[in-house]
């Protein structure tokens, strides 16, 4: 009789998560509808305002439907975020910003480039690819005729500063534009290309290849010279959500230092600190706390990431010993105050810690 219940229930079940599918898929066709009228009116694609009002009326009936709010919020955020995707996909989609254009990929069989082709794909482009890597339909960029508007370089980065002198002495008529995450290595590169009379950008994409959404992202832009051509590079992200931030080419790796620097390797040491502890990773995860997961969880994927890629990252930036540097004193004195029971040195710490931040938000 128990087992026949709880089939009965089961059924139920079954039939609600259908009903809900069956919602939302309405519910996608709505927001596919007002994506349109997004288009038409031109109106942004993210109205910051509307999601709250969406997210605080959600919470209220999920709390009058005794249903934790944070669930609800939870659920109601990723489906904003899918609909978000969907219009801006939308949006680049029909741009025809590439109609009638070229862009030249070289390095076009990584992650970033791949990327790069399919987003350029997605608004008309016609995409070409070079790659040590690919037999099959290969643009040979040293042997062929250079008349792309676009030319992106997203080898590694060493390549990447053969590759911009190759360039310089080829000279291409569009723009080159570089994606180097380190820009010390390709300085005397990209001056070279200036020199010889190319168009020239760098932009810092800061954001790995696995996204979907550029609402809250940002690319970096580096205008070395040539106002006309940056502005070009940034319409290839016009119909996009990202977040375009200038900076000047000297200031770039000094901040990049903390930013992705400091960032890898406080999380690479603490990965290496747990694979080297003897700990099952399983009975850690068991006992694991709110900190332990949120560490873990960026942990995990840093460490999933392209070794190489990140090596180059610490070893070719002029900044990273002294950022390196700080962050093993920082350890060392943490270390030395714990070990001779200084507390209020330990507080002192952590209070400068907070006013940093404090100071952000101000």
């Amino acid at each position: 009789m128990e087992n026949s219940k709880l089939d009965t229930l089961r059924k139920n079940l079954d039939l609600i998560d259908e009903q809900i599918i069956s919602l939302l898929a309405e519910r996608q066709m709505n927001v596919d509808a007002i994506g349109s009228v997004k288009l038409n009116t031109k109106s942004p694609t993210r109205d910051y305002q509307r999601e709250k009002q969406v997210i605080d009326n959600i919470m209220n009936f999920a709390k009058a439907k005794k249903v934790d709010p944070e669930i609800a919020k939870q659920i109601f955020t990723l489906i904003i975020k899918t609909s978000l995707e969907k219009q801006e996909n939308q949006k680049i989609n029909t741009s025809g910003y590439g109609s009638s254009k070229s862009a030249l990929i070289i390095g076009g069989l990584g992650k970033m480039g791949q990327w790069f082709a399919q987003f350029l794909n997605n608004q008309g482009f016609k995409v070409d690819i070079s790659d040590i890597n690919n037999d099959h339909n290969n643009i040979d960029y040293k042997n062929s005729e250079l008349d792309y508007e676009y030319i992106i370089v997203a080898a590694p980065i060493a390549a990447s500063a053969q590759i911009l002198q190759d360039l310089s002495k080829l000279n291409p008529l569009g723009i080159v534009l570089d994606i180097g995450s380190i820009k010390s290595p390709l300085k005397l590169p990209l001056m070279q290309l200036v020199d010889s009379g190319c168009k020239v950008v760098s932009i810092h994409p800061m954001f790995g290849p696995g996204i979907k959404l550029l609402s809250n992202k940002h690319v970096i832009f580096i205008n070395l010279g040539d106002s006309e051509s940056v502005l070009k590079v940034k319409q290839l992200f016009q119909p996009t959500m990202v977040e375009q931030i200038d900076m000047q080419l000297e200031d770039h790796d000094r901040l990049i230092a903390y930013i992705l620097g400091l960032s890898h390797v406080i999380n690479i040491a603490f990965m290496t600190v747990l694979s080297e502890s003897g700990e099952a990773a399983e009975t850690l995860s068991r006992l694991s706390s709110t900190t332990f997961d949120a560490q873990l969880s960026i942990g995990e994927n840093v460490v999933a990431e392209n070794p190489h890629l990140y090596f180059e990252i610490q070893k070719l930036n002029n900044y990273s010993k002294s950022t390196l540097n700080a962050l093993g004193d920082a350890v060392q004195r943490i270390i030395t105050v714990v070990n001779n029971d200084q507390e209020q040195a330990f507080v002192n710490i952590m209070t400068k810690a907070q006013q940093y931040i404090l100071s952000r938000k101000s």
